[in-house]
């Protein structure tokens, strides 16, 4: 993993070599060598914006990959009547399980794809956003760079094919050129053609792993926002599978 970490290092030095464009090749590298070496915990609050009214619920999150399976833990711990944990696993070929469940539940169940639309909690994020599947998909392709805010950005265009399984027909994703961390995403909805706005603020970077403080979700046509915001975590958490395991999720 420590290799992983300074491979992806040394590759963001290279792509900002004065006069040379970004290639797809080094993007993609890039992003899964990230996904490879991910091991972190982050609480923090999933807050609804509607207006002068807010709707907060407190949320931790860990994830890891193990052997290519990237997989991640969410949990909703207040307040006590939406109390939900998700387990998410995404395999290289890019299909996902999604297994849910709430404290005293007999046994997990898997949530089913018809489902992976709606709103965690009725907010703008959906539980497939918290997988990123995007980077997976095979059809990619890059488009001219163009500047967000103060920085340059390397923008990357992500199409399913029909293996896919997804709630999106297409994600465009900003990527801060010197870091390929991402600055904003535009996901497109299938069926409705409805797009979802997605900011990153506040990146930073700790032990070689860069982050955001806060994303904000807007969906078009529709008032008000949802915001991550993550206040403490561990970019280097050495967690092991047991964390992940089912039955957690319905653990008292």
């Amino acid at each position: 993993m420590a290799a992983s970490i300074l491979n992806n290092l040394l590759l963001s030095a290279l792509l900002v070599t004065a006069g040379k464009p970004v290639t797809l090749p080094q993007v993609l590298a890039h992003l899964q060598a990230d996904r490879a070496a991910a091991d972190f915990k982050a609480t923090g609050r999933l807050v609804q914006v509607t207006g002068q009214q807010r709707k907060t619920f407190q949320v931790s999150l860990r994830a890891r990959t193990f052997a290519g399976v990237l997989k991640l833990f969410c949990e909703i711990t207040d307040p006590a009547p939406a109390r939900v944990r998700l387990l998410l696993e995404s395999y290289p070929d890019g299909h996902s399980v999604i297994r849910t469940g709430h404290p005293g539940d007999r046994a997990p169940a898997e949530l089913p794809f018809d489902r992976w639309s709606e709103g965690l909690l009725d907010t703008g994020f959906s539980v497939e956003d918290l997988m990123e599947n995007q980077f997976l998909w095979k059809n990619q392709a890059l488009l001219p760079e163009t500047p967000f805010g103060a920085r340059q950005s390397v923008v990357l265009k992500s199409l399913p094919s029909a293996t896919n399984r997804t709630i999106y027909s297409a994600v465009t994703t900003w990527l801060d050129k010197q870091i390929l961390y991402p600055l904003k995403e535009e996901k497109v909805l299938k069926g409705t053609g409805v797009t979802k706005e997605y900011v990153f603020f506040g990146l930073r970077e700790s032990q070689g792993v860069w982050s955001a403080s806060q994303i904000e979700c807007k969906t078009q046509g529709k008032p008000g926002s949802t915001l991550l915001i993550i206040s403490r975590g561990s970019e280097k958490a050495r967690l092991d599978e047991s964390a992940f395991a089912p039955a957690l999720l319905v653990k008292p």
